[in-house]
């Protein structure tokens, strides 16, 4: 009888580890973006003419800011009764990856709560407002993303530039520079931090042009061209971003 007992209670903790493993494999395998859950379907509140149209147009809006390149978009808008009035429950957005107008992301997970947009002018302008929203945000940014993001950008478009994640807080941005009496390749290391008003930004701390290291003040005039990396501003319903973490080849933005 004992023997047995032995036997049971072995094979059962077996087929336990088995599960944990293979739960924690299924976990890792997991895609960021579908570890954050989209809301659960709920029976949509009866909205009058004018709140169907400030809602159409709102689903217009992000549809035509937020795309997703080879990938998959959700996208889900939760009116109110008052929605005709510019209040929306919840939007979810969630995309692998994410297009943003020009910035790219690997992944990304948005949730506005208690949305209150300006409806005169999402119906003028087609562009959103935000006044009110409780956001928050994760967000998978490679360094592919921001090499996508640098040659794309108004000032930085002619410089070919390459990002590299050096671990902690440290970042590499190398490519050609051509200003004044400047010119040939150059290599800048920095730190990536948050900045005053919702920003990502590259602190310059050593900046090198053939080879040779480079004054401060052209270091600040490196560092105008990069900054801001990433601005709220340009995120539906400005999250307000509370940290970013380098993680391998990718950082972690959240808010």
């Amino acid at each position: 009888m004992q023997d047995k007992l032995l036997i049971f209670t072995k094979v059962r903790q077996n087929f336990v580890g088995a599960s944990v493993t293979a739960l924690s494999a299924l976990l890792v395998a997991t895609p960021f973006w579908m570890a954050q859950a989209a809301p659960q379907k709920v029976t949509q509140p009866t909205i009058d003419a004018k709140g169907q149209q400030v809602t159409a147009a709102l689903n217009k809006v992000l549809h035509d800011k937020v795309s997703s390149p080879g990938g998959k978009l959700q996208l889900q808008v939760q009116p109110t009764t008052r929605a005709g009035e510019g209040y929306f429950s919840e939007v979810y957005i969630a995309a692998h990856p994410a297009k943003i107008k020009k910035m790219r992301m690997t992944d990304l997970a948005l949730r506005a709560r208690n949305v209150h947009v300006d409806v005169p002018y999402l119906l003028k302008t087609g562009k959103v407002t935000t006044l009110a929203s409780t956001t928050t945000l994760r967000a998978v940014v490679t360094e592919a993303d921001l090499d996508d993001l640098l040659a794309h950008g108004k000032s930085t478009a002619s410089m070919h530039l390459k990002v590299k994640y050096l671990g902690g807080d440290r970042v590499q941005v190398a490519g050609d520079w051509n200003w004044s009496l400047l010119s040939g390749p150059v290599v800048g290391v920095g730190r990536l931090r948050l900045a005053p008003g919702y920003k990502v930004n590259v602190d310059v701390l050593s900046l090198k042009l053939n080879g040779a290291e480079l004054p401060g003040f052209i270091k600040n005039k490196f560092s105008q061209k990069l900054n801001p990396l990433i601005d709220y501003n340009d995120v539906p319903f400005q999250p307000r971003f509370k940290g970013i973490k380098v993680q391998g080849d990718k950082a972690i933005l959240f808010a």
